[in-house]
């Protein structure tokens, strides 16, 4: 929706950082934006299947576990063994993401399905 003072400007318009109405209006669509997405993981994170779906997806990519990849001959395989390291990376990276954004939900999450973490 756009305010009576607005005027709308085209999708891939640039930015004019001399305007005080655009630089307000992109910080407020950044805030919008930030905020939908704070609300729609404290909403996953809010359930048992949705905290059980995320595990999943960090279990996946090897969140708890290193792999060093070795081909059928029994030698090392340092391309996989690196292709594994970076599916690990990216879902260490997901994790802190949703940490910041919904902390309680995240370590929630790790006590439910994490066993060291686990009474």
């Amino acid at each position: 929706m756009i305010d009576d003072d607005e005027e709308e400007l085209p999708e891939n318009a640039p930015d004019d950082a001399a305007d005080p109405k655009q630089v307000e209006r992109k910080r407020r669509r950044k805030r919008k934006v930030a905020d939908e997405a704070g609300d729609f993981w404290r909403g996953v994170f809010a359930t048992e299947i949705g905290r059980r779906e995320m595990w999943g997806l960090l279990t996946a990519g090897g969140f708890l576990n290193t792999r060093f990849d070795c081909g059928p001959n029994g030698f090392p395989q340092p391309e996989a063994t690196w292709f594994h390291a970076g599916e690990q990376s990216l879902v260490h990276r997901y994790y802190d993401s949703w940490e910041v954004l919904d902390y309680d939900g995240v370590r929630l999450m790790r006590r439910e399905h994490d066993g060291r973490f686990s009474k």
